[in-house]
């Protein structure tokens, strides 16, 4: 994709040829991150993929720390091969969120930026998805590729860029290890490190038209438990209560639950409950995500979620004696992302950026989730699919449009020159000088 160069001033221009000098380079560096497996909570990927990404933000002078992640309910995770009650909350690895802070230190009233990207993809760090493929009609596929490790090398080389060419920012970048399994670990972190920040960019992936996102639907999780008695089918039916069954009552009812024109999503898979054919089982569960518009909403289905469970429980207690019992677990951690007007005026900062580029840059709204969810919870005006285009997301067949490297990382940087010298919110324009 072409950029058009006419609606930029001197300096945005040399931010545009300083990155079109990166483009091989560029994707040579998507290949190495690619080929580091950060799936499933792969720690020794992690670990690699978090400490080359530090040596580099080091290098443009941040100063680094990371943050302990909390463990997460041992529910979450889900486990189906196996019938005990307690084969949910095996120990699991806890990875660290690396938080990078560059402070100017001149004393300017300027915007301080909150940006954040994630190190953890959907694919199976020992599947057969493992790199990236050659570039073939200037697209190539790969495994977290445009979700998002295209993203990540997007912000990591317009921070250096901006660096290379003298130009002072005031930013915080936080690298979260566990975006796609709902940012359980890192939320607690993330919170903090985003509050009293002014603006939040996410490289979350662009919509294959490009689209800036402005508003998302928040998500939730949960878990429904039921506990019977086992017995042998032949012998001893009578004398057994199924959890199985329990759990489809759950289920039928719960998943009544959704409403999607009123911004009431519920959705529930995968499940289990029993091992063998010829004995009534005496445990079963099952796992589900809800999506909602606001926080009205969000309650209302945590709520409604658990009543369900105890009316259930209620009535199989009057159909009879020891029943099965069942037991909800919920999480609602990510709260909705509204479109505020400080979203729409940071998002206009974008679309105007972009439209100069080139590139048209419509809203559009989703029920998918992001790190930028909780960034906006923390009180921070959030815009979040500043990454690479591409397609394929969560599916082997991921791939990115090579040439959108380079045209992102020069719209994040002009976007973070222009608002730095024109101001945003209560900030009012650094006054840096820019050479």
């Amino acid at each position: 994709m072409t950029i058009d160069l006419d609606r930029l001033d001197d300096f945005e221009r040399r931010i545009a040829s300083a990155v079109q000098t990166r483009d091989s380079r560029m994707r040579q560096e998507l290949a190495e991150f690619v080929g580091i497996p950060t799936g499933f909570n792969h720690t020794p990927g992690l670990d690699a993929l978090r400490a080359l990404l530090a040596t580099r933000l080091e290098a443009v002078g941040a100063t680094l720390e990371t943050m302990p992640g909390r463990p997460r309910p041992g529910w979450i995770k889900i486990r189906t091969g196996s019938d005990d009650p307690n084969a949910a909350a095996i120990a699991e690895d806890v990875p660290p969120m690396l938080v990078a802070r560059h402070a100017v230190g001149d004393g300017r009233d300027a915007v301080r930026f909150m940006i954040c990207g994630h190190l953890d993809t959907v694919h199976d760090p020992h599947g057969p998805f493992q790199v990236l493929s050659e570039d073939v009609g200037g697209m190539a596929h790969g495994p977290g590729a445009m979700d998002m490790k295209g993203g990540l090398l997007v912000a990591i080389t317009a921070l250096e860029i901006l660096e290379e060419l003298g130009r002072p920012l005031d930013w915080t970048m936080a690298l979260v290890p566990d975006e796609e399994t709902g940012t359980y670990f890192s939320e607690q972190a993330l919170l903090e490190v985003a509050a009293g920040h002014d603006v939040g960019l996410v490289l979350e992936p662009a919509l294959p038209d490009g689209s800036l996102v402005v508003e998302r639907m928040g998500s939730g999780a949960f878990m429904i438990e039921a506990h019977g008695r086992a017995t042998h089918v032949g012998r001893a039916f009578a004398e057994g209560r199924s959890a199985v069954l329990a759990i489809a009552r759950a289920i039928i009812e719960i998943s009544a639950l959704a409403d999607a024109d009123a911004g009431r999503i519920v959705n529930i898979g995968p499940m289990h409950g029993g091992q063998v054919t010829n004995a009534v089982a005496h445990h079963a569960r099952c796992w589900g995500n809800v999506r909602y518009r606001d926080e009205a909403t969000r309650q209302d289905l945590d709520r409604s979620i658990r009543e369900v469970v105890e009316d259930l429980n209620k009535q199989m207690g009057a159909e009879s004696e020891d029943p099965p019992r069942l037991v909800a677990h919920t999480a609602f951690i990510r709260a909705a992302k509204p479109s505020t007007p400080e979203v729409i005026a940071l998002a206009e900062t974008a679309r105007k950026a972009s439209e100069d580029l080139g590139h048209p840059m419509p809203f559009a709204a989703t029920g998918g989730v992001c790190d930028g969810n909780v960034i906006q919870q923390a009180g921070v005006p959030t815009i979040d699919t500043l990454g690479v285009r591409g397609g394929g997301m969560h599916r082997p067949d991921e791939h990115v449009q090579l040439d959108s490297l380079v045209e992102r990382a020069i719209l994040f940087a002009i976007l973070l020159h222009r608002l730095d010298r024109d101001g945003f919110g209560g900030r009012s324009g650094s006054g840096r000088s820019i050479s």
